[in-house]
């Protein structure tokens, strides 16, 4: 079914830490956003994006169809003012561009208006995983495990019949039966995963200190690209191997002086190995399933079984709609609406 091409619709996806759009005819941007040192700029970054990639391009929106979990940010005393904020500042930018339409997804499966959005916040928090789901099962497969690592979570979502099968709809219920691992491919913290590193053969406790990611034991073992001007590490310096090997070395109290590369692998594929391992415990609790359906960029997280029918979604949208997954689900959902 296509969109209606009529009536332009962008969806976006308002994270903690990205900004992502695609439009229901499979344009997509994603930007970093720190939503909690910046969430006064939101508006503004959004109002920059959306002119830059979309309206520049001759592609003017009709309508935002937003989701977002960036409510969770602690710069929001709770997730009923984070909701208010981003619903504030994303009608803002709306109304200077001259958009006259936005809706904000909900786990209810409907779209909403700015008032019941603010009036219902448990409705639209944390709602991209939903969105995502609903849209694969009613286009992609009806009957599935979604399967989506991003760079904080894994969202773990069965799908029947072309529905959202889970009564499972807030974050807290949702921990509580394994469908969400706070668990990710960029920003986990190294601490959070492991609680010792065996070193030259003796285990040692981890520090309890922010000193290294996961991302930078994906960058020790070459499953992500070094980005010397990317410094949004755990220290705020680049995003090298060699920079990466002191701080998983600081996790157990040395450095680069005593650490070398060989020592900082062997660290690194221990705590993948402890991701994998508490992400397949979460997959496992929905075995049913004979199918996956893989989405987002952290896919390296997981093993797939032999014999295992798999359809990964970048093959499906492509790589950019992929990695923006959410903002174009919910345009597709709701431009299908507008039909």
């Amino acid at each position: 079914m296509k969109p209606d091409m009529q009536k332009l619709v962008l969806g976006i996806d308002i994270g903690g830490a990205n900004l992502k759009y695609a439009s229901a005819c499979g344009s997509a941007a994603a930007r970093e956003f720190a939503m909690w040192l910046k969430p006064e700029q939101l508006s503004q970054s959004l109002l920059e994006d959306i002119q830059t990639h979309f309206v520049d391009h001759g592609n003017r929106p009709d309508e935002l169809a937003v989701t977002m979990t960036g409510e969770l940010a602690d710069c929001f005393l709770d997730r009923k003012v984070g909701v208010e904020h981003i619903v504030r500042q994303t009608c803002q930018a709306a109304e200077t561009l001259a958009i006259p339409n936005v809706r904000f997804y909900g786990v209810d499966g409907h779209f909403h208006q700015a008032d019941p959005a603010c009036e219902n916040p448990d409705l639209i928090a944390a709602a991209n995983w939903h969105a995502l789901a609903n849209f694969v099962g009613r286009e992609i497969a009806s009957d599935t495990l979604l399967i989506d690592i991003g760079s904080t979570t894994t969202d773990i979502i069965p799908i029947t019949q072309q529905k959202v099968a889970t009564n499972a709809l807030t974050d807290y219920d949702r921990l509580c039966d394994g469908s969400l691992v706070y668990i990710g491919c960029r920003r986990t913290p190294v601490c959070g995963l492991v609680s010792y590193l065996e070193h030259q053969g003796i285990s040692t406790p981890v520090m309890n200190e922010l000193f290294a990611t996961i991302d930078d034991a994906l960058l020790m073992l070459g499953y992500t690209d070094e980005a010397v001007d990317d410094c949004s590490s755990a220290d705020g310096k680049p995003r090298s191997r060699s920079l990466a090997a002191n701080r998983l070395a600081r996790m157990i109290g040395l450095d680069r002086r005593t650490i070398n590369t060989r020592h900082a692998e062997l660290l690194a594929h221990q705590i993948i190995a402890a991701a994998r391992i508490k992400i397949e415990h979460a997959i496992n609790q929905h075995h049913e399933h004979h199918s996956w359906v893989l989405s987002g960029h952290g896919q390296v997280l997981i093993s797939v079984p032999d014999r295992k029918s798999t359809l990964h979604l970048a093959d499906h949208l492509g790589t950019e709609v992929a990695r923006c997954a959410p903002a174009y689900a919910v345009a597709r959902l709701r431009a299908n609406e507008n039909q």
